[in-house]
């Protein structure tokens, strides 16, 4: 359930989302009256989301999906059925024109890590299996005409550490892989050469962002609101996707989605728009008082201030979110 809330809410799990994740009756697990890219999604015109996998979206959702499925995560010795269940409902849904957003979640890689690691004998023919379906599924994207406008997100909740379990802060359960697919990003792709070593550590091959900075992201593309507490921050590398000004605004709204966070953890300052300098952003970092150092950064969002172009603008407020974001998420877990 965190994770799960990181994605689509973009706000952060607390020590009461862990507690909850284990009371199964509990409906104040529910994520279905909090703010969601689902929920969005869904209120859009034609709205329709369906569902195929792991049932713990059901319990978090049990409303949102017009059609699904669900299998459950308990069974950890199933390897087979329970991703079987998941992808003889991909052609089907993938032929249908009758939904806005699909979501499928597998579990066989999961639970061969809980049985017998990550270098189980069982993982790499599992990992093929899943190789097929994005196959399966992208060759649906480039060939059918009602998919032709379809993002596919891959990505996993959570990674595992030496013993195949996860929970904790080591490298391997807090590095899962995000992959954004689709052909209409063929213009802004880099070629990233692939396999590739690590740039740093074991797992840091790429790009590392925060899970929260799905759910702004996922807003962005697909042209819906930002979740309301939301402390993401849109993916720096897909801003390339809009045109000259357009990526700027989209930091602008991401900012002030992120400001009603901040006015609500820090009710007594005042944040005002400003022109601030590079060297004056800068400076905020050396101001110790949470609020007053937040104040500071605003501006920084707002205005950048310069005339080095777009490019250092997005760099600028893409980092000043990023210091609003940590600081907020520093205030609330010492309340």
């Amino acid at each position: 359930m965190p994770r799960i809330k990181a994605m689509t809410t973009g706000s952060t799990p607390s020590f009461l989302d862990v507690i909850l994740n284990f009371a199964e009756g509990d409906k104040s697990s529910s994520l279905e009256s909090q703010d969601t890219w689902l929920g969005q999604l869904k209120a859009k015109r034609d709205g329709r989301l369906v569902f195929y996998g792991d049932d713990t979206w059901l319990k978090l959702f049990p409303t949102t999906f017009a059609r699904a499925e669900g299998t459950s995560s308990f069974f950890v010795s199933d390897f087979t059925e329970v991703d079987f269940n998941v992808t003889r409902n991909v052609p089907g849904a993938l032929d249908q024109n009758d939904w806005t957003g699909m979501i499928l979640h597998y579990l066989g890689l999961d639970h061969i890590g809980h049985k017998s690691g990550p270098t189980s004998p069982h993982m790499i023919p599992k990992q093929a299996e899943m190789d097929d379906i994005i196959r399966r599924i992208y060759q649906g994207l480039e060939s059918k005409n009602h998919l032709q406008s379809t993002l596919l997100v891959l990505c996993g909740d959570h990674g595992m550490n030496d013993a195949g379990n996860h929970g904790g802060s080591a490298e391997g359960e807090t590095s899962p892989a995000l992959v954004f697919i689709s052909p209409k990003l063929r213009s802004i792709s880099q070629g990233i050469e692939c396999p590739t070593a690590p740039l740093s550590g074991d797992l840091g091959f790429y790009t590392k962002i925060d899970q929260s900075d799905i759910a702004p992201t996922l807003a962005g593309l697909l042209g819906i609101p930002i979740p309301k507490n939301n402390l993401g921050v849109f993916i720096p590398d897909l801003l390339r996707f809009w045109a000259q000004g357009d990526s700027v605004r989209l930091l602008k709204q991401n900012a002030g989605q992120v400001l009603g966070v901040v006015k609500e953890t820090f009710p007594t300052f005042s944040f005002k728009d400003g022109p601030v300098s590079e060297a004056q952003s800068e400076a905020c970092a050396d101001i110790s008082l949470d609020g007053t150092r937040l104040a500071c950064l605003w501006s920084g969002i707002r205005n950048p201030g310069d005339s080095k172009g777009q490019e250092h603008d997005e760099q600028v407020q893409q980092a000043a979110l990023h210091a609003v974001s940590a600081v907020v998420l520093r205030k609330r877990n010492t309340d």
